[in-house]
């Protein structure tokens, strides 16, 4: 190594034994096996965990230590943790060293290993891409006297590290058979020593095999990472702004064709890379071997359509043309069923960014000749991308190819096939909008799916084919769902004027008894409503929406999702004579929250659709019983839509003063909820900008009683408002603007029993009173050792997040004369324990222990030292003896 490198750190028993032991040491050391000065360690003095949470292990010395672990936990540790672990590691010590470890970790015998890395290979690839110059495989690269580094820094697996002596011997993991690809990991040539006066150079192809060993794991979710890897990286490559442009081209070069096409070529041995070497003893000639490169090879073409599917949307067109589609075209005589399956699918996805002419004169071909394969499964890919291929021909084009490709795929001798049918047939529909000219045919089909109804049993199309015969109108359970589904794409593109035509079917659907077709009507009625127009919503699906009031619960919900905007497709009229309606809503979906959390999102929306006086006399009342919900969540949700409330009948001045009225009685409600109501309501309205001097007028008197309240949640919600307003610059910020009752609020809180109260204001409070509050902190904490409570310690209650328990002096609890509720809620809800538990740094009591560094108390005497309390030097100590 070289000698400007900083050493990696010693460990104090090296130095204590006289024997320090240097970085080259330790890394030649690691070469060979495992590291002297650790080998000695015995396995019962070395846990798991302690390994885990060794701090003296440097990162390469934890990279190696792991992936060479016998405990499959550690390497799937180093797996997950390797791409932040190798950024502080020496570059040069990154392609020596832990390069190959790579290797290793590719190809663990263990899938959980192997499914750790397997996501983290791109941004592990992309560190070395980044760090390194990248230079062609040439024969020039090869190292020679000057110095020069090899091209490829890929190197085979170091001998395997020797038993630990003192570890017990393991039961070894069963080694799964290793394809050809693992073996070339295992075959590649060793790395010669790099100089490290500079960055060492880097093959582009360094991680090929390494990826296609990842894409072809029989794991099929190591698979699927592994393509999302490739995916990633390819992303990374063609936008990062600030690679070189040589080397891009390098390694844009080298992840499409090497490894996106190359993968697909792995039985061709012209593929192979110049610089790859294959062990000349190896028993590639067996039958076995044999066979496996076969099953391997059409596993990498299959892989290879996969890819291509995936980064057509990425690479562009003009690479797509030029690299992808003359690979697809030879897929027409592959012999595999399942690569011509992916090969199908390809099609679809270069048809969605190739230019017409390509389309039409290449895949077009390829297409018609997967349409008529022998395998079902082939047929049903092409099915699934019909609707892709129409929706970018001419609309002449379009139809005749999707009326011909429905009669064939509806007319399959395969099932699935016929599903695929009805599956795409929305889409299909859909690709005809805006204009609307869907052959008649395909909307039969469509119509076809839905419940079969004796008059429809026989009726030929216009194309001359029987829907019983070929199985349409056969009573399939999922095909009323795939109806259901699509209804809404295909109304929209047929119009209003269709909308007769389908009505029939619809309402066969709406009285389905399947929960899902029924709610999936349910969830698109709305949109539904908004094409047909208010007059035929009323006429025709206003009726359905009363039965799905009515429904189970699952089929509500989609209504409670959208409702308000069904009720502004309504007519005027009719939208005003059904608001009343929407308590009786309320009342349907009494027993599930969850439902009445769906409805309290909806007012909101539902204001702007009435005028002033609708809104206070039905809206608003509907928010109140929201607000005064046994279910803290719908509480919240309905407070969040008073600003909304307030702002459409902010121009209607009775109607404004008559919601202030209505707002302002929770301010003296008999129970301590709506108080809380009120005080979140203010804080709601402050949120959203409400004037200032508004708010004073109407509000601060009520709340400044309020700091007087004998329920704790109460304070501490106004303490928290009263805070922001404090914070707030278009509100108080200005400590000398303030009104009587903010400064009031601020001292009433300030001089408060509970410190969580005290806590919310303490920052914006006056010197002098942040000086009394610390006293007065300290005298409660005094008298609460003297009655023998426990002691508040930093390690205990501060760290933890506690608060002072509150009790007077006598130990008589502070709140008395408290309804049964008040009683029963007397500790802190659920609402201010989340409130005091998500806060980080605005922690109330963290911001005054911050003024109280409290060592310990003792019941006895508390000295403060106040002359130098910026200092942290408050000391709470017993009294002399």
């Amino acid at each position: 190594m070289a000698e400007n490198q900083d050493p990696l750190p010693v460990r104090e028993e090296d130095l204590e034994d006289g024997n320090e032991l240097d970085s080259e040491d330790l890394l030649a050391e690691m070469a060979e096996g495992v590291p002297e000065h650790l080998s000695d360690v015995a396995a019962e003095e070395m846990e798991d965990e302690e390994l885990l949470l060794d701090d003296s292990l440097s990162p390469l010395e934890k990279i190696f230590l792991y992936v060479k672990s016998d405990l499959v936990f550690h390497r799937v540790f180093i797996a997950k943790e390797l791409p932040s672990l190798i950024r502080d590691v020496e570059i040069s010590e990154a392609v020596e060293y832990v390069l190959p470890l790579m290797n290793s970790l590719g190809t663990d015998p263990e899938d959980h290993v192997r499914e750790a890395f397997a996501p983290e290979v791109d941004k592990i690839i992309w560190f070395y891409y980044s760090h390194c110059p990248l230079r062609e495989n040439t024969s020039d690269n090869v190292q020679g006297d000057n110095g020069s580094i090899n091209s490829r820094p890929m190197t085979p697996q170091r001998p395997q590290t020797p038993q630990r002596p003192h570890t017990p011997q393991r039961p070894q993991t069963p080694q799964r058979p290793q394809t050809p690809i693992q073996q070339q990991l295992q075959q590649l040539p060793a790395q010669p020593q790099t100089p490290t006066s500079h960055l060492p150079y880097l093959s582009p192809a360094a991680f090929t095999p390494l990826l296609h060993a990842l894409l072809l794991d029989q794991n099929t979710s190591i698979a699927a990472a592994a393509q999302a890897a490739v995916q990633s990286l390819v992303e990374r490559i063609l936008e990062e702004p600030d690679v070189n442009p040589k080397e891009k081209e390098l390694l844009e070069r080298e992840t499409l064709e090497g490894v996106v096409l190359g993968i697909g070529k792995l039985d061709q041995e012209k593929a192979k890379r110049e610089d790859l070497e294959w062990d000349a003893d190896g028993d590639d000639t067996s039958v076995g071997a044999v066979a496996g490169g076969e099953e391997e090879a059409e596993l990498g073409r299959m892989t290879m359509m996969t890819l291509i599917s995936s980064l057509a949307p990425i690479v562009g067109p003009e690479k797509c043309a030029r690299l992808f589609v003359p690979e697809l075209d030879k897929m027409s005589d592959e012999p595999v069923f399942y690569v011509r399956k992916e090969a199908a699918l390809a099609v679809g996805s270069l048809a969605g960014i190739l230019p017409l002419d390509i389309i039409t004169s290449k895949l077009l071909p390829i297409y018609d000749h997967f349409s008529t394969d022998a395998i079902w499964h082939v047929r049903r890919s092409c099915c699934l991308v019909l609707a892709t291929i129409c929706s970018r021909l001419p609309e002449e084009m379009k139809a005749e190819r999707a009326v011909k490709g429905i009669e064939l795929f509806a007319g399959d001798v395969s099932r699935s096939v016929r599903s695929a049918a009805g599956e795409i047939i929305g889409e299909l529909i859909a690709t005809f909008h805006p204009n609307g000219k869907v052959p008649e045919s395909l909307v039969q089909h469509f119509l076809s799916l839905g419940p079969v109804r004796e008059s429809t049993i026989g009726i030929t199309n216009v194309t001359g084919s029987a829907y019983n015969n070929t199985g349409i109108g056969q009573r399939d359970p999922e095909r009323p769902v795939i109806c259901a589904y699509n209804f809404p794409a295909v109304v929209l593109t047929l119009g209003e004027s269709r909308w007769d035509d389908l009505k029939e079917t619809y309402f066969s659907l709406t009285r389905d008894m399947q929960i899902k077709v029924r709610r999936s009507l349910a969830c698109s009625l709305h949109e539904i409503a908004k094409v047909i127009g208010p007059s035929k919503t009323d006429r025709d699906l206003l009726s359905v929406f009363r039965s799905y009031l009515d429904d189970m619960d699952e089929v509500k919900s989609g209504l409670m999702e959208h409702l308000a905007d069904f009720i502004e497709c309504l007519p005027l009229n009719t939208r005003n004579d059904y608001l009343p309606s929407l308590n009786d809503v309320w009342d349907g979906v009494n027993h599930q929250w969850r439902l009445r959390d769906e409805i309290a999102k909806q007012l909101p929306a539902l204001c702007r659709l009435f005028n002033s006086q609708n809104v206070i006399n039905h809206i608003l009342p509907l928010t109140i019983r929201a607000i005064k919900d046994d279910v803290a969540s719908v509480r919240e949700t309905a407070v969040s839509s008073f600003p909304t409330l307030f702002q459409v009948v902010r121009n209607d001045e009775s109607c404004y003063n008559d919601m202030i009225k209505r707002v302002c009685e929770f301010a003296s409600d008999n129970k301590f909820r709506g108080r809380v109501v009120f005080v979140q309501i203010c804080n709601a309205l402050v949120s959203t900008d409400y004037p200032k001097e508004e708010f004073a007028r109407h509000f601060l008197n009520d709340l400044e009683k309020l700091a007087s309240d004998r329920v704790i949640n109460v304070r501490i919600a106004l303490a928290r408002l009263v805070g922001e307003l404090c914070r707030m610059e278009q509100y108080y910020q200005d400590s000398s603007s303030r009104p009587s009752q903010i400064n009031n609020m601020l001292r009433r809180l300030a001089d408060d029993t509970d410190v969580d109260v005290r806590g919310f204001v303490f920052l914006y409070l006056t010197p002098e009173e942040r000086s009394k509050f610390i006293s007065s902190t300290i005298q409660a904490m005094a008298e609460s050792a003297e009655n023998g409570l426990e002691p508040i310690s930093e390690e205990n209650d501060l760290d933890n997040g506690g608060s002072i328990t509150q009790e007077t002096h006598d130990s008589t609890p502070i709140m008395t004369n408290v309804n049964n509720e008040e009683k029963h809620d007397t500790e802190k809800s659920k609402e201010s324990r989340d409130m005091e538990n998500g806060r980080e740094n605005d922690d109330p009591l963290d911001a005054i222990m911050g003024e109280i560094p409290i060592a310990f108390i003792r019941s006895n005497v508390i000295e403060v030292d106040n002359n130098n309390r910026s200092s942290s030097s408050l000391m709470v100590s017993s009294s002399p003896p």
